[in-house]
């Protein structure tokens, strides 16, 4: 089937399916921003120890993420944003003097989040293909302890690392929900057959590896 007809499908199909709560983390969050005031998924566990920065291994090479963040993603291989402040910058981001980008992501179910799930096994039918793992990431910056999203239209590179053994001869790819239902496939951007770069978006969206 035509990808653009897909999408265009899922968008109509999917719309209204999804709302998304989002992150708690230790840091102060801007009321102010956006997607503050929307519901539903997974809470960030509080207990668990937050790294800094991330990491993807790969065939004897570490991709490290290039911006600080929290995340208790186990789902994939690792996860690295591949952009670092300045670039983030140049990708259009309003990150002034003493700010710095900031990423947070956390693993989605099927248990904790049914809606979000719901989206993304009704795209992957569509590509007849199957959800592997799935994560929420919040993108914004940090102004001393005060966390707030950046715009939807700024975007950077990220990898991740495919999980369990990789099946030759299929394709991965990612799909991107929003909040409000508007689902999205992200082809990989990479030729690395252990992981898939794909873009992330500033705010809160949900991301699904799927192979077909």
């Amino acid at each position: 089937m035509n990808m653009k007809l897909i999408k265009r499908i899922l968008t109509v199909t999917l719309a209204g399916m999804l709302v998304v709560m989002p992150i708690t983390a230790a840091a102060e969050t801007d009321s102010s921003s956006p997607a503050a005031t929307t519901t539903e998924t997974a809470a960030e566990p509080a207990s668990v120890a937050i790294p800094e920065a991330t990491q993807v291994v790969t065939g004897g090479k570490v991709i490290k993420s290039a911006v600080a963040g929290a995340s208790t993603v186990t789902s994939f291989k690792g996860v690295a944003v591949k952009a670092n402040d300045s670039a983030i910058v140049a990708a259009g981001a309003a990150i002034a003097k003493g700010e710095r980008a900031y990423v947070k992501s956390y693993d989605v179910t099927a248990k904790t989040s049914p809606a979000v799930y719901a989206s993304f096994n009704g795209c992957a039918k569509a590509l007849g293909g199957t959800v592997i793992s799935a994560m929420n990431v919040d993108f914004g910056k940090m102004a001393g302890k005060k966390y707030s999203q950046l715009d939807p239209n700024v975007q950077v590179p990220v990898t991740v690392g495919i999980p369990g053994k990789v099946q030759a001869g299929k394709t991965y790819a990612m799909i991107k929900v929003l909040p409000g239902g508007a689902t999205e496939v992200l082809a990989d951007q990479d030729t690395d057959p252990n992981t898939v770069t794909f873009n992330i978006q500033g705010g809160l969206a949900s991301y699904a590896l799927v192979v077909y």
